[in-house]
């Protein structure tokens, strides 16, 4: 597993605060890339950082991707000593003594084995160098589901503001918006866009120069839920046997419907003491009644799988239990998590048209929050997307 935040909280999202003319909304000063590896001794690795562009296309510029821009200073701890699913954790500080973040925009950081440049994972950060503010205002909205569950749906406004006007030209030209957490599923209003890149269904426009602010909007975007939550950090419920915990009961089909809150989408380790910071083998359970077996593959996607599932966390639907059934190592803590359904790809583990709506419903009541960037083309340097604002908000600080 590997996953990025920002400083040492993993609630704050991967936001590196470059300096800039005011302190940016969101951001910290570094973000730690964290992975968990199972060798006979400490590995020897190195990460790279790869600027991109506002869709994650690694940039050909030489004066932006250098690859000398790497690092090798990981902070190991050991596993606890009964670990079957990893022995070494590392962490890695970016920017560091070795590596640097030059520029604004995305940054694509990529693991690698020293010794044999083999691939070990990758993850995304982000670098802000502010020069604009942004607030978001939520507008609910309504969507046509697929299926029948309640079709509330967000439209999101992101009004860039900058007191000169120089900035509010053609060359700010995108704005992202994430889900928090959620890094590998975009909502893009762009002038450089020839077609609707968003999933089915999701608008967006450039609303032109208002009030002092160019406005980029995403319109109908599914509402979803809040997520589920499971607490793995108690012992006495889901004990190390090295077999198997089966949830006590299963999870049932939602249609707008939540019981607790949960973490925005994020891991959190930090109530588990280094003794007990293992992975635990649990079988999830999902019973699709009322509605039976979906017509689609069907996935449990959370922090666990960084919101991005593959093959290995497609569930079974067993025919004698009438239920859905999935067997996986989970990092103790608080994770979050949904059930999606997709149609798995023959030729790779891509999955296509994931969907959250038929066991999750969607409700205007969810506290998810959404991450938003404002990408500007820079000339310096050849040219590149800059990031020159971002903000975070949810529907219950509609405006800030």
């Amino acid at each position: 597993m590997i996953r990025a935040y920002g400083a040492n909280n993993e609630l704050l999202p991967p936001i590196v605060e470059l300096s800039g003319e005011a302190e940016p909304e969101v951001g910290s000063a570094y973000a730690t890339v964290e992975f968990d590896l199972t060798a006979s001794t400490i590995p020897n690795v190195y990460a790279r950082a790869t600027h991109c562009t506002s869709d994650w296309r690694p940039d050909e510029n030489g004066f932006l991707t250098d690859i000398t821009n790497r690092t090798s200073i990981v902070d190991w701890t050991l596993a606890p000593e009964r670990s079957k699913y990893f022995k070494y954790r590392g962490k890695i500080r970016i920017p560091n003594e070795q590596t640097t973040l030059k520029f604004s925009g995305n940054w694509l950081i990529t693991l690698y084995d020293l010794n044999t440049d083999s691939v070990i994972g990758k993850t995304r950060i982000f670098a802000v160098n502010k020069r604009a503010g942004m607030k978001l205002a939520f507008m609910t909205d309504f969507y046509e589901p697929k299926r029948r569950v309640s079709s509330i749906a967000y439209t999101i406004e992101a009004t860039v503001t900058e007191p000169s006007g120089k900035l509010l030209t053609s060359n700010l030209h995108t704005v992202t918006f994430y889900r928090n957490n959620r890094w590998h599923e975009p909502f893009i209003a762009s002038e450089r866009l020839a077609w609707d890149g968003n999933p089915r269904g999701v608008g967006s426009a450039i609303i032109g120069i208002l009030q002092g602010g160019k406005v980029f909007r995403v319109s109908r975007i599914p509402a979803q839920n809040e997520y589920r939550v499971l607490d793995l950090s108690d012992q006495s419920r889901f004990p190390f046997t090295g077999q198997p915990v089966r949830l006590p009961l299963s999870d049932l089909r939602r249609n707008g419907g939540f019981i607790e809150r949960s973490n925005d989408g994020a891991l959190v380790t930090n109530m588990i003491s280094s003794f007990y910071d293992e992975y635990v083998p649990v079988e999830i359970l999902l019973d699709p009644n009322p509605g039976g077996a979906s017509e689609d593959d069907v996935f449990v996607v959370g922090s666990f799988n960084n919101w991005k599932p593959d093959r290995s966390w497609m569930m079974y639907y067993d025919e004698e239990m009438r239920m859905y059934r999935c067997r996986q190592w989970l990092r103790r803590g608080r994770q979050n998590y949904l059930y999606a359904t997709g149609r798995l790809s023959a030729d790779s583990d891509q999955i296509l048209d994931l969907s959250f709506e038929e066991f999750e419903g969607n409700t205007a009541s969810a506290s998810n929050s959404f991450v938003a960037f404002a990408y500007y083309k820079e000339f310096d340097y050849g040219g590149y997307d800059g990031i020159v604002a971002a903000t975070a908000s949810n529907i219950y600080s509609n405006g800030r």
